[in-house]
């Protein structure tokens, strides 16, 4: 059963605010309401799939990368980071994350190797979550993040970094069951002129899918959610398009 505090935000979103007493829209029904609830939940099943393949690409960049110029067990090397502080926190955080996984690759290191301490970076990086990747990312020098950001089509690492920030944020609102219908997102994605990418307006959820578009059919694996969630929408006209960006 749905409670009244995850309903409350869309019965606000259907209140005349401006009207004394705030009166609901005309027409606006309990049914109307769940409708809502209902579109934002496929919302986030949608954008949660789409932004779990990037996450898949973008650890599988980090890996190739660092291993194409570091060889397997990069972790220590100075090169690979921007400053000393960095490494530091970069060799803590993937020390952590080998620590605390139980999955059965990293248990099998840990039974077969003592030496070096850490399994190889493409092994590593299957034990990294999203946000764990991208923290690390950014403890890279600057010639390594754009080699990452280029094979996703950004010529900028700083642009890169941005979305990649946006879409952790993303993520995080579908894996947390929070609220994507009617978002105006704190984090925004720069515009890549190259690409006019995004179009849609910055703070709405349609300008992370164009973004997210961009990334995945640079690495040819087009999920199209852009125009998924437009369909989405389109099944529920009790939703305004324009909460969404459209």
């Amino acid at each position: 059963m749905i409670g009244y505090e995850r309903l409350r935000i869309y019965f606000i979103s259907r209140r005349q605010t401006h009207l004394p007493n705030r009166p609901f829209t005309p027409g606006t029904t309990y049914s109307h309401i769940l409708r809502l609830y209902e579109c934002d939940m496929l919302l986030r099943d949608a954008c949660f799939s789409a932004v779990g393949r990037f996450e898949i690409l973008f650890r599988n960049a980090i890996s190739e990368v660092l291993s194409d110029a570091f060889g397997s067990h990069p972790y220590f090397n100075v090169a690979v980071y921007k400053d000393d502080a960095a490494r530091l926190e970069a060799i803590q955080s993937f020390a952590s994350v080998y620590a605390k996984t139980k999955d059965e690759r990293a248990k099998h290191y840990r039974n077969t190797y003592t030496d070096p301490a850490l399994p190889p970076i493409w092994t590593m990086k299957e034990f990294l979550t999203f946000g764990a990747a991208v923290r690390i990312f950014q403890y890279f020098e600057g010639t390594l993040r754009t080699k990452v950001a280029n094979q996703f089509g950004v010529p900028s690492d700083q642009t890169f970094n941005q979305w990649l920030s946006c879409l952790v944020d993303l993520r995080n609102f579908c894996a947390h069951h929070d609220r994507l219908f009617n978002r105006s997102f704190q984090k925004q994605p720069a515009r890549l002129q190259r690409h006019n990418v995004p179009t849609a307006q910055a703070n709405k959820l349609k300008a992370l899918l164009q973004c997210l578009d961009h990334l995945l059919d640079q690495r040819g694996a087009s999920a199209h959610i852009t125009a998924k969630v437009a369909t989405i929408i389109s099944r529920f006209p009790e939703m305004r398009p324009a909460e969404a960006g459209y």
